[in-house]
């Protein structure tokens, strides 16, 4: 773990010292995720690095059209000079893509926004103040004297975008605002990020999403709502269908928190929450094994829907009745 006052210029350092880079961005990738990592990839190939970018899961249909996402791989390359964990708020976020043995002795730069993140890297650069990764890797990418491409652009604004839900959370503040205005003034096109963000969907997700609707429940301001892998297998859908479904959850009036569940193979669950100001889902999220923010956080969960459904709403129970 960096040890020093000054992060950013660290991490300038390592990448500037580094030939080859393997970035990796975290499992169930996002909008942030791959936005940051194939933004920062751009750049560092401006700087004539050989850089390869690497998640454990495939890149989400609604992403593939940045620049850059048919090349992300679901493996490591052997040899870098240097590894990048991009929107991970630890090590096991970036699942298979990581591997221990072929990547030993690299160092790893860490960079992210999680307030989860204690910091797990021979350099972090965490900034939980911020409302994306993409952030820091715009600042970033200005320390390391790069110009700012519209291919560096469309990427870190997609991130931004993706990870306010469109400029809606509450940390939407004038500096993301004011991000945004320079990534579009760089050649960023809102309009069709904006698009390919929130405007396009399959049938599948119609079936599925509507299923899921049908069985939510409202308990206590909690709505919670769970889907099995067969659910999905019968909607023809995948699991990035469900990507924005706890987000939708969260804007019914009757709710102070939304719970997703769901069914992973080998007996896990994943687990997504969402909540309104006032109450603080990282905690719950944080006493199960994972993390996040205060009003986005998430986990996974060893066993059924049911018994992961009964514990998590008995630790939300205890949350909002301590907020109480």
């Amino acid at each position: 773990m960096s040890a020093t006052m000054n992060p950013q210029s660290d991490a300038a350092r390592l990448l500037g010292d580094a030939s080859s880079v393997q970035l990796i961005g975290h499992i169930s990738p996002d909008g942030d995720a791959i936005g940051s990592a194939l933004g920062l990839a751009w750049a560092l190939r401006d700087m004539g690095k050989v850089v390869r970018v690497a998640c454990a899961d495939p890149v989400p249909r609604a992403l593939q059209f940045l620049p850059g996402a048919s090349e992300v791989r679901q493996t490591s390359i052997a040899g870098p000079s240097l590894v990048v964990a991009v929107d991970c708020s630890d090590r096991q976020r970036m699942g298979s893509a990581y591997d221990a043995q072929m990547l030993v002795g690299r160092p790893l730069l860490v960079i992210d926004h999680h307030e989860s993140n204690r910091g797990f890297g021979d350099v972090d650069l965490i900034d939980p103040k911020v409302a994306a990764t993409t952030q820091i890797v715009l600042r970033l990418i200005s320390h390391l004297g790069v110009p700012l491409s519209a291919t560096i652009a469309t990427c870190l604004l997609t991130g931004l975008i993706t990870d306010t839900q469109g400029f809606r959370t509450p940390n939407t503040d004038s500096g993301v605002l004011a991000d945004a205005v320079t990534l579009c003034d760089a050649g960023a096109p809102l309009t069709e990020i904006m698009d390919q963000s929130f405007g396009r969907s399959p049938m599948c997700k119609l079936r599925l999403w509507g299923s899921v609707f049908e069985r939510s429940c409202l308990e206590n301001g909690v709505l919670w709502a769970e889907v099995s892998r067969q659910d999905v297998a019968q909607a023809g859908a995948s699991s990035e269908t469900l990507s924005g479904l706890v987000n939708y959850l969260a804007t019914i009036d009757e709710a102070q928190v939304a719970l997703l569940l769901e069914e992973q193979p080998n007996n896990r669950v994943d687990v997504s929450l969402r909540a309104r100001p006032g109450y603080n889902v990282a905690v719950v999220a944080g006493s199960l094994g994972g993390g996040g923010h205060e009003l986005a956080a998430g986990c996974q969960v060893n066993g059924t829907l049911s018994e992961v459904r009964a514990n998590v709403l008995e630790a939300l129970a205890e949350q909002m009745l301590a907020r109480a």
